[in-house]
C-alpha cells in the first residue's frame, strides 16, 4: 500500500508562512506584534531616493510590537542616524495583509518633514573636573563639520562612561543637549555629573590558601587606590593559570559603598566556601539618580 503520511507532513511544513520570519525581533510578547512587510514615505523634501530606501530598509523584515507611538520614534530615529535631527513624523499608517498573522504582516505608510540634515559645530562640557574638555572630546568619534549621526553620539556617550569608569568615577552620568543653528549646524552641550571617585576597598579571596596566596601577590591594585573599573577583567585575564578550572567571571563580585566611595572585591575559588563568609552587598547613596541618559537620548534646545 502507498504511503500517503509523508507527503501530508511535507506540505504542512512548506506551508508555513514566511512572514513568520523576523529579521529582527523587538517584540516583547513574542505570540503577538507586526512584521513590517513593506515601508513607504512621503512629504520629505530634500532627501534622495537612495538615502531614504536605506532609513525604509531599516525597519523592513523587523518585528515590533505594535504601538503606533513606538513606531513613530522609531522612525525618527532612523532619520536621526543620517543627520536629520528636527526631523517630524507627521503620521504613520499600518495597513495588514494577514490580520490574524503572529506576526501580523503590515504595510507601513508615513508622511515624514525630514528638515535639515545637521553637521556639528562643536562639542562643549560642562561641570567636568576629572577631565579636561579636550581629553573628554577625543572620546568622541564626530568631528567637527561631519554630519551628525545618533549612533556615533551614543557611542561618544559611552566613551565618556568608560574613561571616567576608569578613574574610579562609577556614578558618572552625560546628560546631552542639542542646539541648532539656522546654517544647519547643531553644537551638542554635555553636563556631567562624575559622582564620587571611588577607591579600592578590601580584597577577599576564597578557597584553597596557597592558590588565594598566590592570587592576592599578583592583585597589584591596593587598598586606597583609585579604583578602576576595568582591572578585574584584566586581572583575570593575566592570571588565567592560577585560577581553578571553571572559573568564570561569575566569581568574581565587586561591591560598591557609595556612602565611603569604597569598592569591594571577592574572587570565588571554591564556591562551597561562600556560605561561611560574611554576606557582602551594594550600599547606595541615599539619592540615587533617577534617569541616566547614557544610552544616546537627546534634550533638545532651539
Amino acid at each position: 500500500m502507498p504511503p500517503i503520511a509523508r507527503p501530508l507532513v511535507l506540505i504542512f511544513c512548506l506551508s508555513i508562512p514566511l512572514h513568520g520570519q523576523c529579521a529582527k525581533d523587538n517584540r516583547s510578547n513574542k505570540n503577538a506584534g507586526i512584521r513590517i512587510s513593506d515601508f513607504s514615505i512621503t512629504g520629505t523634501k530634500t532627501i534622495s531616493a537612495p538615502e531614504l530606501d536605506r532609513i525604509t530598509s531599516d525597519l523592513i523584515g523587523s518585528c515590533f510590537d505594535e504601538y503606533s507611538e513606538e513606531m513613530q520614534e522609531r522612525v525618527r530615529v532612523s532619520f536621526q542616524q543620517r543627520g536629520y535631527f528636527s526631523a517630524e513624523v507627521k503620521s504613520l499608517r499600518f495597513k495588514a495583509s494577514d490580520p490574524l498573522g503572529i506576526p501580523k504582516p503590515v504595510t507601513l505608510e508615513g508622511e515624514v518633514s525630514e528638515g535639515p540634515q545637521y553637521r556639528l559645530a562643536d562639542v562643549n562640557f560642562l561641570n567636568n573636573h576629572a577631565f579636561t574638555a579636550e581629553e573628554l572630546r577625543h572620546s568622541f568619534p564626530i568631528k567637527k563639520d561631519e554630519l551628525v549621526e545618533r549612533d556615533k553620539v551614543a557611542s561618544g556617550l559611552q566613551s565618556l562612561r568608560k574613561i571616567y569608569a576608569a578613574r574610579g568615577f562609577l556614578d558618572m552620568v552625560s546628560i546631552p543637549n542639542t542646539e541648532f543653528a539656522s546654517n544647519a549646524s547643531m553644537s551638542l552641550n554635555i553636563s556631567i555629573e562624575e559622582g564620587p571617585q571611588y577607591h579600592m576597598g578590601k580584597l577577599e579571596i576564597l578557597g584553597p590558601r596557597e592558590a588565594a596566596a598566590r592570587l592576592r601577590t599578583e592583585w597589584k591594585l591596593a587598598e586606597g587606590d583609585v579604583y578602576d573599573n576595568t582591572y578585574i577583567n584584566q586581572f583575570l585575564d593575566a592570571s588565567r593559570d592560577l585560577l581553578p578550572s571553571g572559573f568564570s567571571r561569575m566569581n568574581a563580585e565587586s561591591f560598591r559603598n557609595c556612602p565611603e566611595a569604597l569598592i569591594e572585591v571577592r574572587l570565588i575559588l571554591a564556591p562551597e566556601e561562600k556560605a561561611d563568609h560574611s554576606q557582602l552587598k551594594n550600599v547606595p547613596c541615599e539619592e540615587l539618580r533617577k534617569s541616566d541618559n547614557q544610552d544616546g537620548a537627546f534634550g533638545t534646545n532651539k
